[in-house]
């Protein structure tokens, strides 16, 4: 009998040593017999990752994963982990296999590494091995915008530089927290690692889209600046974050361009030439200058030009007319007048307020040069046209309506006097309350009215004539 019982005792611990305990029941007796054997939960950092039989053991296996993962790294990483074993009195599950043991406590543990955080106007962006990697990143970026300007004509590079103040932190972080030169290019270009993208459904509009993922509707229009949004069809991409560069390349280079200079018009008098004619004694030509500018660049875009150089390529040369002074004799059939600035033209009997009543039938006809009208006109074919209908002929040209009537001030202007201006030659017809109606070649090339005390007309005025008695 106490023979088997020994037999019987030894089984108890060879199964208490496999299970952490035992439980042996004599059927018919009053009494259990059970035997346990504490067993250790393992922590790392705060994280349960397996049941081992003894600490020895969970630290054998830990050793080993260890070993493992520090072999696979080539630069100088360290394991930073807080390993603890708590003792269970009780345990009914099963003992953590080594193999499952040490694949949980490879997920539990954090490899680390000395690295570098890139910061960016005092924030941090992300981290990298060496600062080596974001110089080349940098220089990349700066060479995009060289070759872009060297490519321009008439163009010459200055020094470019990062607008942003760039500086590094040292720390102690995960290895897959470190990003390679590719990812870094992708941040700083766009101010994340991934643009979010959705692709259009049946029915979608910009607007929808915006609604549904709760974006500001300005947002979004601008993350797809560069496609036509009002044209959306199944299949298309929509951006959902706006990229964002995170560095500025500034970019100042000096632009030469030529210019012209106009010419300037001097007039000289000529007693022996009839009032009325005139006389070019040199065409004039336009010069040539260089303007050197220094264009600044952020990131491609133009945001300051100043001139820093002025050079005269060719001299403009003077544009030299003779106008004549000489009177001219009266008609055979009348006598001369006696004002002392009055030509041989006849002075027509008409009122003013008819001849500008009659001009202004021709608001909004067009300007073509050399027209007479009715359905086109020039500055001097139009007054000819209108005076004409009062039995009045003026000359043709408009330097040559400075001489006919009388002259008069401009402060004694009355409506149907011509008002005569220079550089180029312009005439026109005065209406009162200092406006006049002319046929403009400017910009608008119809018959208009315009203001007298404009800088633009003030600048040009001559003469003002009176061919109305």
């Amino acid at each position: 009998m106490k023979r088997v019982l020994a037999v019987l005792l030894l089984g108890i611990i060879s199964l208490t040593s496999l299970t952490g305990f035992a439980r042996i029941e004599q059927q018919g007796s009053l009494f259990n017999y059970r035997i346990t054997v504490p067993v250790f939960s393992m922590l790392i950092n705060g994280q349960e990752v397996g049941t081992v039989k003894s600490p020895a053991k969970g630290l054998a296996v830990y050793d080993r994963v260890v070993e493992k993962l520090m072999n696979s790294y080539s630069d100088e990483v360290f394991i930073d982990a807080d390993v603890v074993f708590r003792e269970q009195k009780l345990h009914y599950g099963p003992i953590s296999s080594e193999k499952d043991l040490a694949q949980a406590i490879e997920q539990a543990i954090v490899v680390k590494t000395n690295a570098y955080a890139l910061v960016i106007n005092g924030e941090k962006v992300c981290y990298v091995k060496d600062t080596e990697i974001v110089q080349q990143a940098l220089d990349e970026l700066k060479d995009a915008q060289t070759q872009k300007i060297q490519d321009k004509e008439n163009s010459e590079l200055q020094e470019t530089h990062i607008k942003e103040d760039i500086t590094y932190q040292t720390e102690a972080v995960a290895v897959s927290q470190l990003v390679d030169k590719q990812k870094l290019m992708t941040i700083l270009t766009q101010g994340t690692e991934e643009v979010q993208e959705y692709e259009v459904k049946e029915g979608d509009t910009l607007w929808s889209i915006a609604k549904a993922f709760k974006i500001p509707f300005s947002v979004l229009e601008e993350a797809n600046a560069d496609r036509d949004t009002d044209d959306l069809h199944p299949g298309d991409k929509v951006k959902l974050t706006v990229e964002k560069q995170l560095v500025t390349v500034v970019a100042p280079e000096k632009q030469k361009e030529t210019k012209e200079i106009p010419f300037e018009t001097e007039v000289r008098e000529d007693n022996a030439l009839l009032r009325g004619k005139t006389k070019v004694l040199n065409e004039g030509k336009k010069g040539k200058k260089e303007i050197t500018y220094l264009v600044t660049t952020e990131n491609g875009k133009e945001i300051a030009r100043e001139v820093v150089e002025e050079k005269i390529i060719e001299e403009p040369v003077k544009r030299v007319e003779v106008k004549g002074t000489k009177v001219p004799p009266p008609p055979p059939s009348r006598s001369k007048s006696k004002s002392s600035s009055s030509t041989g033209a006849v002075l027509g009997s008409a009122k003013g307020s008819d001849v500008v009543a009659y001009a202004k039938q021709f608001l909004g006809t067009r300007y073509v040069y050399g027209a007479n009208g009715p359905n086109a006109f020039d500055c001097s074919g139009f007054t000819c046209y209108v005076f004409r209908k009062f039995g009045i002929n003026l000359p043709r040209r408009s330097i040559d309506q400075r001489y006919v009537g009388v002259a008069v001030s401009k402060s004694n202007l009355a409506p149907g006097d011509l008002v005569c201006f220079g550089s180029p030659g312009h005439v026109g017809i005065y209406i009162g309350n200092g406006q006049f109606i002319h046929a403009s070649s400017g910009s608008r090339k119809r018959v208009v009215i315009d203001n007298l005390s404009s800088s633009y007309y003030q600048k040009r005025y001559v003469c003002a004539r009176r061919v109305l008695k």
